[in-house]
């Protein structure tokens, strides 16, 4: 009798230890706040601009940029840009922080190119970033005059 119950610690022992051994070496899923793995998130893209295409495009001295992403911003301050050559503008996010509108502070100058520079450490929720900077050229229409 005493046999039995030695060997039936003997295997609760092992099938613990097994068990401790299988939950130790299995691998542990990253889960982000939007409830997908690490490797399920996909990075931010750039869904839709207006004026749509924004590149190589003609705008008036007022016009507001507006670029729509696939993915949340964190605020304001995390969106980086850079406009050269440099003017002053303001950014607004949307209520759902997917779309951004940069509005000139003062008229871009008439007949002018200028480029936007959407730069790689621009911050989304849940942590993502883009996969590369993206630039876009727009130039202003000329004066011409009455």
């Amino acid at each position: 009798m005493n046999y039995k119950k030695f060997a039936l610690i003997l295997i609760f022992l092992f099938a613990i230890l097994f068990a401790f051994f299988i939950v130790s070496n299995r691998k542990t899923a990253i889960i982000k706040p939007n409830n997908k793995e690490v490797s399920q998130i996909t990075s931010p893209e750039l869904i839709s601009t207006k004026p749509n295409p924004l590149d190589d495009t003609i705008v008036s001295s007022t016009e507001i940029i507006e670029l729509t992403f696939s993915q949340p911003l964190e605020n304001v301050p995390e969106f980086k840009i850079k406009i050269e050559p440099k003017t002053d503008y303001k950014i607004e996010l949307s209520g759902d922080k997917k779309t951004v509108k940069i509005i000139p502070a003062t008229p871009f100058e008439l007949g002018t190119t200028y480029t936007l520079f959407i730069l790689q450490n621009s911050k989304f929720e849940g942590g993502g970033r883009l996969p590369k900077e993206l630039t876009f050229h727009f130039r202003t229409v000329k004066y011409r005059g009455f």
